[in-house]
């Protein structure tokens, strides 16, 4: 069920109002909380299951997995048997998600290998049926983002961070709570949890915020990101069947159009994701729970470490704390902080899909990163006095940077993307009136800079003012027109029914 469909429209109104009657009458009867926490989680798992009934075997089985390591954890003292308890968890955890998302990759990756190495020496290939069977599997929706939220519990239980959850119904609706169950954000126990076993009631304060969210998510959606979406499709084509029905395709692009679809790339990845983001905030706002932020202008940083800390929030302190900091963080020397830097990148990368093409969108990323912290008497994110030019340019670099590596996330296969790299670096034709049929370069650039506009007004005044609710400073004109502008956007010129992007991880 997507947030931008009827149906989920339908959904919500039906859930919300008893969920509203339990947690009021929950004031008076505190025995109704449970009550309300069961009716959130039966909406939960009718939420996921609207795609695939199957898939909530999946979730069910991290679920019980997690609850029951968790609840024995503190009671063995032994370090080794805890350790083996442990393991278990991630290993549980782990190899679901390494069946469902990349058993495929890695076995035909494995066959395409044997063929290539048995052939030449006469013997039989990986048959085409048998790879057929080998990428059958079907990618359950949110797998990684609901595996890494219970692994980041067990992982906590253990250390002692945080003690076990003992309410069964509590815990699966922390790891179900439909909001941001498909999409992230991705959260930590010790935040959710008390909020889920809390009454929730939304504070009448809260409301406009929660609008002002969800508006700005859409906005960010179906306006900005599904727009640009069909710039993107044109030059990468729609689906991967198409593209390996149409193989020649990929060598009638102009390097300005590979070059321009960069930009394209990373406002469509980042409106797309960041607006699905920021309707799960403004809906579990209205159910009285509070998310943690997954975006904060990324647009607007000027340098690797800055654009990390406000892209996917979320999964990079993820990674940070269960990787990066474990490996030794920058504690144990330069040449060790540079290791653990790329390793993040490169699981990131890993993480966000089985193909060679994310592996290298990592590895790029990683590589832009290593740079900025190896070069000497560089401007940091907290430096002072930077002039407009300067950081404009900064601003304007990692757009295009992250872009860059962006078209690596977009293409199909290694091929495509030499192709696409290849024809960056090669003479470009700058004119209106392009050679391959395709809209050319300047032109979708002027088009998709009319889309943006709205978009680079509204963060860069959250930016500078380090306040993205700052809508409700101004007065009440100003803030009517920028609702009914955003509200006109998204009716008039919205596209509805898109799936999200990172559904595909």
């Amino acid at each position: 069920m997507l947030f931008n469909t009827f149906v989920f429209l339908v959904f919500f109104v039906t859930v919300y109002f008893p969920f509203l009657l339990f947690g009021l009458l929950a004031k008076n009867y505190p025995r109704l909380r449970a009550i309300q926490n069961l009716w959130l989680l039966f909406a939960s798992y009718f939420f996921y299951a609207w795609w695939e009934w199957f898939f909530l075997v999946l979730i069910l089985s991290s679920t019980l997995l997690d609850y029951i390591v968790a609840l024995y954890l503190p009671r063995i003292s032994n370090l080794r048997k805890k350790k083996f308890l442990l393991g278990l968890s991630i290993f549980g955890n782990l190899g679901l998600l390494f069946t469902m998302k990349y058993f495929h990759f890695f076995a035909v990756s494995l066959a395409q290998a044997w063929t290539g190495l048995v052939v030449p020496f006469g013997g039989q290939p990986i048959s085409d049926n048998s790879l057929e069977f080998l990428q059958a599997f079907i990618l359950p929706v949110g797998i990684s983002f609901y595996t890494f939220q219970t692994m980041s519990y067990t992982i906590d239980v253990y250390k002692g961070s945080i003690e076990p959850e003992s309410n069964l119904i509590d815990f699966a609706l922390f790891v179900n709570f439909f909001p941001q169950l498909v999409a992230g954000p991705i959260e930590r126990a010790q935040d959710l949890i008390p909020q889920l076993k809390a009454i929730k009631v939304p504070n009448l304060s809260e409301v406009p915020l929660a609008i002002w969210e969800i508006l700005f998510g859409y906005f960010m959606k179906v306006y900005v990101a599904d727009n640009l979406g069909d710039f993107v499709d044109e030059y990468y084509l729609a689906a991967k069947q198409l593209y390996i029905s149409n193989p020649d395709f990929i060598n009638t692009l102009d390097g300005s159009q590979v070059f321009v679809s960069a930009y394209l790339i990373f406002f469509q990845i980042f409106c797309d994701f960041g607006g699905y983001s920021f309707i799960a905030l403004g809906i579990a706002r209205l159910l009285g729970v509070k998310l943690t932020l997954n975006f904060d202008t990324p647009e607007y940083s000027r340098n690797p470490i800055e654009m990390w800390n406000r892209w996917h929030i979320t999964l990079n302190r993820w990674f940070r704390d269960y990787v990066y900091f474990p490996l030794g963080g920058g504690k144990q020397g330069k040449a060790k902080q540079l290791r653990n830097l790329m390793i993040v990148f490169l699981l990131s990368g890993l993480w966000h899909g089985a193909n060679w093409t994310y592996i290298t969108w990592g590895a790029l990323n990683g590589f832009f990163t290593l740079v900025f912290v190896l070069v000497p008497n560089k401007e940091n994110m907290d430096s002072r006095g930077l002039s407009i030019i300067k950081g404009f340019f900064y601003r304007w670099l990692m757009v295009t940077l992250v872009g860059i590596t962006g078209v690596a996330f977009r293409c199909y296969d290694w091929n495509m993307l030499v192709v696409y790299f290849s024809k960056m670096l090669q003479f470009w034709k700058w004119d209106f009136f392009s050679p391959n049929g395709l809209k050319s370069a300047a032109l979708v650039f002027g088009e998709s800079f009319k889309i943006l506009f709205p978009l680079l007004v509204i963060d860069g005044l959250s930016y500078f003012r380090k306040d993205r609710f700052w809508v409700f400073q101004f007065h009440w004109l100003v803030q009517g027109f920028v609702f009914v502008l955003l509200g006109y956007l998204i009716l008039t010129r919205g596209i509805f029914g898109k799936e999200v992007i990172y559904f595909a991880f």
